[in-house]
Order: structure tokens, then sequence, then C-alpha cells
């Protein structure tokens, strides 16, 4: 196994595959080029939700899954790329006849598109309202994964807003950690995990 605390996002994806069970429903709320949707889509889903609101990402993401043999599966619906807000979601999930929700996984990776506008990032309302919604969606014993970036200003507002709501979850509902990596310079990415410790939605 390679040495995954060295970039957060390897450690993102590491623990979303304890709980991305093979069948399982999973969503990448913030798909960007669409990296993390295809290492979701790796991981077997009945149904596999991606959202971003710039057309650019989600033909980006298209144009990857169909390079890495996954074509059939957005044709036949088990892989949706929805191009809207991510605190929108639950107007999609749960909407089409492949859905078998709760969700057991929903990743959020912040910020902006990479190689895309920089002045278009995620913001601090529509996410802290997009990671609450999540909770409603998440499965018993599934997992909410957030990366958050907090060397632009929005950024940090997006990091204390959800920190803040993280803190005030019901320890008897939920679990959250957070993840940062200590002696590393430049506001390097940080990690908000949080389960669900009862059932459904």
């Amino acid at each position: 196994m390679s040495n995954i605390i060295q970039t957060t996002t390897e450690l993102a994806i590491h623990m979303v595959s304890g709980y991305a069970k093979k069948g399982g429903v999973f969503t990448d709320a913030t798909c960007g080029n669409g990296h993390d949707t295809l290492r979701l889509a790796k991981m077997g889903p009945s149904k596999l939700y991606a959202f971003d609101i710039q057309s650019d990402a989600i033909e980006n993401t298209r144009r990857l899954l169909i390079s890495e043999g996954f074509g059939p599966q957005l044709k036949d619906g088990t892989i949706e790329l929805i191009r809207d807000s991510h605190e929108n979601m639950r107007d999609h999930i749960g909407k089409s006849a492949h859905t078998a929700a709760p969700v057991d996984v929903i990743i959020f990776n912040l910020g902006y598109l990479p190689g895309g506008d920089k002045h278009i990032t995620t913001g601090e309302i529509s996410t802290r309202k997009a990671a609450e919604t999540s909770l409603t969606l998440l499965a018993k014993d599934g997992l909410l994964c957030i990366t958050m970036y907090s060397g632009h200003p929005e950024g940090q507002r997006e990091k204390e807003a959800l920190l803040g709501m993280a803190s005030a979850l019901d320890p008897r509902t939920y679990h959250s950690a957070y993840v940062n990596m200590l002696n590393q310079r430049n506001e390097p990415p940080e990690l908000l995990l949080i389960t669900k410790k009862t059932g459904g939605r």
C-alpha cells in the first residue's frame, strides 16, 4: 500500500473505500474534472450521482468516464451527471428508477475547478446547506467525506462553517472527525469525516 498520509486526497479516497461497498449508492457532490467520480465508479456502485454547477466540469467528467470504459453506465443511468449545485442534491437523489437510497458515501472536494476559472469556487452558504442535506440522505454507517481548502478567503469561511456544523452534531446520531496535515506548509487541504450511527432518511 502506498503512503496514504502523504496527501489529503489519497487519505480521503482510502477512507471512502472502507465505506463504499459494491452495489452501494454513492454521490460526488463536486465532480470537477471527474477524478473522484472515476474512483467511485471503479468501486462498483448500483447508482452514482455526480454534481457540478459548471458545464465544463460535467463534460470533462463525462469524457474521462467514457475513456475509462464507463460509457455503458452513463447510458443506462447507473452513473448520472447532474449540472446543478450540490445544495440541490435532494431534488435529484431518489428521483430515478436506479435509486436505492439512502446514500452510502458522499464526497466533496471543495474549491475551484482545476484548470478552470479560479473566481468560481464553492461557497460557505451553499456548501453548508449541501453538507446538512447530505447528512439527511446518508445511510446508517455511511460516510460524508469533505476535503476543505482554507488557503483562500471563501475556503476559510467554508471550513469554519463546516467545522462549526460538525462540532454541534448530536453525538448520539453522528461521529465526526477532523484531519489536518500538521507539519505541511502552504495551508494543505484538510478532511472532515462524518458517519451516521442511526438509519435512513
